[in-house]
């Protein structure tokens, strides 16, 4: 009995030390990458800015289309639901709550952060490992070319600043469209519909939709920018973090949620 609790214990005890050492990992990632971002030297660098905008247009150019795509499924669908129980109650006041509420400070910064993590996710991993294992990172070492400047900067500020414009993009998509949707149904006049949406719209929606648009991407990216410099020079491995930094974004996005909400809940 004694040597099971210590067995457990054991392994309580490695698995700590293994979450303390991603993190401070992890931490000193993010520093180095931000580090080198706000320095605003890399603007300088006309290689640098290729990188940058190619991972742009990659990640959220090429994005676009899926995210308008999936804003006329989930995003119309939600509205035309969400006016249809309003009316059904017969409280057309409720509109602009909900969709404030449910879809733009909740539903919007999630389904965006997932479609860039399945779009894109597994293919920044493969190719930090990929670079890795190719030992292109010490060729860059050995040109005095910044690593966190050439490489991580690009992908962190494109999972960021794209993030951010998708998901105004599904907002905006959702509405309009949703709303064009009920009044062609006669479920409400269209200029009636957006008065609503305005009405229940606060200042504080607005913010937390900007924190979160903009945060659940650039933690995404964080973890998977770790993932894709942990592969070292074995290629087998880079599936294996691929598949664990897409997971590991999405558990993340998922805590970071939930702490999100219980913090606003106790204030």
């Amino acid at each position: 009995m004694l040597l099971k609790m210590n067995r457990r214990a054991d392994k309580l005890g490695n698995a700590v030390i293994h979450i303390v050492a991603e993190v401070r990992r992890a931490y000193r990632l993010t520093r180095g990458v931000l580090a080198a971002g706000i320095k605003m030297q890399w603007l300088a660098k006309p290689a640098v800015t290729n990188v940058v905008f190619r991972q742009i247009y990659f990640t959220g150019v090429e994005s676009v289309s899926w995210v308008v795509l999936v804003a006329l499924g989930v995003g119309v669908l939600s509205v035309y639901n969400i006016v249809d129980f309003a009316r059904s109650i017969q409280d057309m006041s409720l509109i602009g709550q909900l969709i404030s509420d449910l879809l733009v400070t909740e539903v919007a910064p999630l389904i965006v952060t997932i479609l860039l993590l399945s779009r894109s996710g597994v293919a920044v991993v493969t190719e930090l490992g990929t670079m890795h294992v190719r030992g292109e990172d010490l060729t860059l070492s050995s040109m005095g070319i910044s690593r966190e400047e050439y490489l991580l900067w690009p992908r962190l500020m494109a999972f960021t600043l794209c993030g951010l414009i998708l998901t105004f993009i599904f907002v905006f998509v959702s509405i309009w469209l949703g709303g064009l949707l009920v009044s062609m149904n006669e479920e409400i006049n269209f200029i009636d519909f957006l008065i609503e949406v305005r009405r229940g719209t606060t200042m504080e929606e607005i913010v937390m939709l900007l924190v979160k648009g903009t945060l659940y991407p650039m933690l995404s990216a964080i973890m998977l920018l770790n993932m894709g410099c942990k592969v070292g020079r074995e290629p087998n491995l880079i599936p294996v973090y691929a598949t664990q930094g897409v997971l590991g974004s999405l558990m993340l996005v998922v805590m970071s949620d939930a702490l999100i909400a219980l913090i606003v809940g106790l204030s």
